[in-house]
């Protein structure tokens, strides 16, 4: 087992042992937020066939049709694919969405035509092409309609939809499961003694989880349990789930019982502390192929851990980058804290004027959770020894949440 490992350290080790999720097909209107398990390609082009963009009478190619006057050979209804072309100086009646006869030069809107028995009539240019969609203008057959690992968006859906894909292959949703440790903690539905505190950390690990795509099979907590119980906790956990998220107990004080239990599991050990702040107390092993991910139980530290260290595995799980979306903003306020180790400072993002601005939220230290409670969505990556950090200077920033 390697010891107070830099972060790009750890992440490899992890990186190099997480196994990926199979497929499996699901119907399109459940498909909502899921990763794309492969390339999906256009099967034909969108139109298929030349249409027309609005209601109104499609004329033909004639370079001039004379005194703006055609003959009238069909009036098409919704839904009916013409079968005959268009001669020199014959019309033909068109519907928005419809198609148009071969041979259509154009097609005149309704509200500048008027009809004289079979003869239509309107006045004005009619430029080639006017008011046709064009087969494929919107996709060609082969085009590349959503990448691999991408997050199904109703946009996505409703394309594939178009193309008559009433299922859609997807990675199957990564299950993970939390385990509280600590002496002290009760369920958040609990009244606590004196002394005992609520469970934050596994709700909140819960629903980062679930919101990178994961099913939670289990959220529990290891209590007053002695250790043998907590190491069948640990084990029934690891057999319900893809990967199990430990949270407090990683220190290595006399009372502390992570790394003690994921020992007693056989799980090999990747690694234990890393070289940040918060989150420095975190650790990782691997059990039957399944990675344990153990991080603090300061809400701040679990908080870093989780976006460094578990997200990026629960991404590749569904076919995306391992490394997080990283940008270049001005900080919108001053940080006075000099030194110290890496620093991973909880922020929010956002788009203005001036181009991409981080501030910096209040509530920093690694056991509160007022930084977690105000939206933040990044997280401003602080070199070793950074001198006290000036508002203006621009920083290198994590983004958490691409909805900015």
């Amino acid at each position: 087992m390697l010891e107070n490992v830099k972060l790009e350290e750890a992440q490899e080790l992890i990186y190099n042992r997480i196994v990926h999720l199979p497929a499996e097909s699901v119907p399109l209107l459940s498909a909502l937020g899921r990763f794309i398990y492969r390339d999906v390609h256009a099967p034909h082009d969108l139109p298929p066939c030349n249409k027309s963009a609005v209601d109104g009478f499609a004329v033909s190619a004639d370079k001039e049709i004379k005194n703006h006057s055609c003959r009238i050979i069909e009036i098409l209804k919704p839904g009916v694919m013409p079968g005959f072309e268009l001669s020199p100086g014959q019309a033909a009646g068109v519907v928005t969405g419809g198609p148009v006869p071969d041979g259509t030069g154009s097609v005149i809107p309704q509200e500048i035509t008027r009809l004289e028995g079979d003869l239509l009539k309107f006045a004005g240019d009619t430029p080639p092409g006017e008011n046709i969609r064009p087969q494929g203008e919107d996709f060609k057959a082969g085009d590349l309609l959503v990448r691999r690992g991408t997050a199904l968006n109703p946009g996505a859906i409703g394309v594939l939809a178009a193309f008559g894909m009433s299922e859609v292959a997807v990675f199957r949703r990564p299950r993970v499961a939390v385990l509280g440790l600590g002496q002290g903690i009760v369920p958040c539905q609990a009244k606590p003694l004196p002394g005992q505190i609520r469970d934050s950390n596994g709700p909140f690990l819960a629903t980062l989880a679930m919101r990178n795509g994961a099913q939670v099979t289990g959220v529990e907590l290891a209590g007053e349990g002695d250790l043998s119980k907590i190491k069948n906790m640990l084990e029934k956990l690891l057999r319900q789930a893809d990967i199990v998220l430990t949270t407090g107990g990683t220190a290595k004080g006399e009372c502390d019982q992570a790394l003690w239990a994921v020992r007693q599991t056989g799980a090999k050990l990747l690694f234990w502390e890393i070289q940040i702040k918060p989150g420095s107390h975190s650790g990782a092993a691997v059990y039957d192929g399944k990675l344990i991910i153990s991080l603090s139980g300061n809400p701040a530290a679990c908080a870093a851990g989780y976006h460094l260290l578990a997200a990026p595995v629960l991404r590749v799980m569904q076919g995306q980058s391992f490394a997080p979306e990283r940008v270049t903003a001005v900080c919108a306020s001053a940080f006075p804290k000099r030194g110290g180790p890496r620093r991973f400072i909880q922020a929010n993002l956002e788009s203005c004027q001036e181009g991409l601005m981080v501030s910096i939220l209040s509530g920093q230290k690694s056991s509160m959770l007022r930084g977690l409670l105000n939206n933040g969505n990044a997280l401003i990556d602080l070199p070793a020894g950074q001198p006290p950090l000036e508002k203006g200077a621009e920083v290198s920033v994590i983004v958490l949440d691409s909805n900015r």
